[in-house]
């Protein structure tokens, strides 16, 4: 069955519209701004034209958007047919655009009767959507690739990179054969000769690495130290728990305080998360409702910037100066780094308990992997096993990503705690916890609302933040 925008709207907007970041206190000048990087419309694989795609998101008080269409950045001209047949526009997703965005319809018929309509570029869409400080359009696009390896296993690597209005030539011609780290390594140095060329600042981010099993290992960014974004949050996967994993699935939590044990020991810049919906299914299509993967107002990056600007928003960002949200946002959150202390708070809500947890990586870790671990996709046929056989490194969660504090506020209570940084500790961040199911609940995605602040490196080590 086919769900409705309305339909879809009364349960994921109400939840967007809630934790908006409009009038969000501002500090020293700056304040709060909600939106997300990974959006797909028309002009690739997604599912809505780019102006409903936009409207979904405007509407519901994000202040930002990146639409990162697939190795394609929205420009010139690109005609998509109408029909109810695979790779067409649905008819009833025409209507509607036709309804609510007359002045954009541009239709052509061809020889056959086939009707076609004209994909508009991102350029309206700033002209439609852009109001300076309340919603910004970033030039966004998705670099996917794979990597198809000696013994069979095949991995796919898609890579977001923000405020560069192109798509690099390595991106379309850089074929199957280079290992996984050596191809996160040249699409951001092709990214950022693109970048150096048009004269824009740029921000790249590894996508979803466990997406669609277990692509990207940790060890791949510990080899790549200039990569300083991934996604921590995503869409999920469609795979379900497969053999061999070990008790928690190995979710991007882990993920993330491996690179980061080894990046923080060897004073390099520690990896932050964002948080992105990968939004491809808007109106609902078949087997595809609420709950399960690729539909807005999931995953949301909370940035503290002076201003509503793309080179505003790469510069808090790379300072570290954001949140990652998953239906609940932080209050507030500071590190103060002559203390070595991070600070957090949350508001409560009714019939609510929520905590604040402090999760630390210990100095004296060993790089040593506890066992390595063979796990196998469950749910694809016999003679493809292979592609997707994986092995995993375990580390000792002793050490490394171990939760030191948690404060849990009363029932309907805000919550306000702080760590201060232990001289065993290597970096701090803080996880907030609400006990209220996500807009999305697919397989290795959390099931209850979580929001993250990013690492904070001890005081000896803060040098290598910048």
């Amino acid at each position: 069955m086919q769900m409705t925008r309305r339909g879809f709207l009364s349960a994921g907007a109400a939840l967007a519209a809630a934790t908006s970041a409009k009038g969000a206190a501002a500090k020293g000048g700056k304040r709060f701004y909600k939106g997300q990087f990974h959006t797909h419309t028309f002009w690739s694989d997604g599912g809505a034209f780019p102006e409903q795609a936009v409207q979904f998101y405007r509407e519901t008080g994000y202040n930002f958007l990146g639409i990162s269409d697939h190795n394609v950045y929205a420009e010139g001209r690109r005609i998509r047919k109408v029909g109810n047949g695979r790779g067409q526009i649905n008819t009833s997703i025409f209507d509607d655009y036709r309804r609510k965005f007359p002045g954009s319809v541009e239709t052509e018929t061809d020889a056959d009767g086939n009707l076609g309509v004209v994909l508009q570029p991102y350029s309206k869409m700033r002209e439609l959507f852009e109001k300076p400080g309340e919603f910004l359009l970033l030039d966004a696009v998705e670099a996917t690739t794979r990597v198809f390896n000696a013994d069979g296993v095949e991995n796919q690597v898609h890579m977001n990179y923000l405020n560069v209005p192109g798509v690099p030539k390595y991106v379309t011609e850089c074929g199957t054969d280079s290992p996984v780290d050596r191809r996160i390594g040249e699409t951001r140095l092709a990214v950022e000769a693109l970048a150096k060329e048009l004269g824009r600042e740029t921000m790249f981010i590894l996508n979803h690495p466990i997406w669609c099993w277990y692509d990207v290992k940790p060890e791949d960014l510990v080899a790549n130290p200039e990569i300083r974004f991934f996604e921590l949050c995503n869409g999920g996967s469609p795979f379900a728990p497969g053999k061999g994993l070990p008790a928690d699935g190995f979710a991007t939590d882990r993920f993330w305080d491996v690179v980061n044990a080894f990046r923080a020991r060897r004073g390099q810049p520690l990896l932050y998360g964002v948080g992105n919906d990968d939004t491809h299914a808007y109106f609902g299509v078949v087997g595809h409702v609420p709950g399960i993967h690729c539909l807005p107002y999931n995953a949301w990056s909370l940035v503290r910037a002076e201003e509503l600007t793309a080179e505003a928003l790469i510069r808090a960002m790379n300072a570290g100066d954001f949140a990652v949200c998953e239906g609940v946002q932080p209050d507030d959150f500071a590190f103060d780094a002559g203390r070595g202390e991070l600070s957090v708070s949350v508001a409560g809500k009714k019939n609510l308990c929520r905590t604040i947890q402090f999760i630390v990586t210990k100095r004296d870790f060993s790089e040593k992997p506890v066992e390595t671990v063979s796990i196998e996709a469950p749910e694809v046929p016999e003679n493809k096993r292979k592609v997707y056989a994986r092995t995993i490194n375990i580390y000792d969660t002793a050490k490394i990503g171990c939760i030191v504090k948690s404060v849990s506020g009363g029932i309907g209570e805000a919550v306000s705690a702080s760590y201060r940084l232990a001289p065993d500790d290597l970096y701090v961040r803080a996880r907030i916890l609400s006990p209220e199911r996500p807009a999305v609940s697919a397989y290795q995605h959390p099931k209850i609302q979580v929001a993250w602040t990013q690492p904070y490196l001890a005081a000896a080590s803060s040098t290598a933040r910048q």
